[in-house]
């Protein structure tokens, strides 16, 4: 796949799954949400996956990536504490808004 054909996709797509983790700090938020976060969450990283792995400028991301693919995958959640999550959340959402910012 050709990065600069769908850089503006998959920055979207890394912007939004950023924004959702932000909001997976609050509590209060219904369990839909957490289920609607680990499809996108996931999506996202095998996205970012896909496109970088023939990119030389980008490809040692494609394993953090793979990594977070896993952890938050939703067809076998892995079950973490709540004070895990929240850690995982701020260090994912972090590094895909860094992400979004190298092309």
């Amino acid at each position: 796949m050709d990065l600069k054909a769908h850089s503006k996709k998959l920055k979207v797509t890394l912007l939004l799954a950023a924004l959702m983790l932000c909001f997976a700090v609050f509590p209060a938020l219904p369990y839909a949400f957490y289920l609607l976060l680990k499809w996108v969450v996931c999506g996202a990283a095998v996205y970012g996956v896909l496109n970088f792995r023939d990119e030389p400028r980008l490809g040692r991301h494609v394993w953090p990536l793979g990594v977070l693919a896993l952890i938050f995958n939703p067809l076998v959640p892995v079950p973490l504490t709540p004070l895990v999550w929240l850690i995982l959340d701020l260090g994912a959402a972090v590094y895909f808004l860094t992400l979004s910012k190298k092309f």
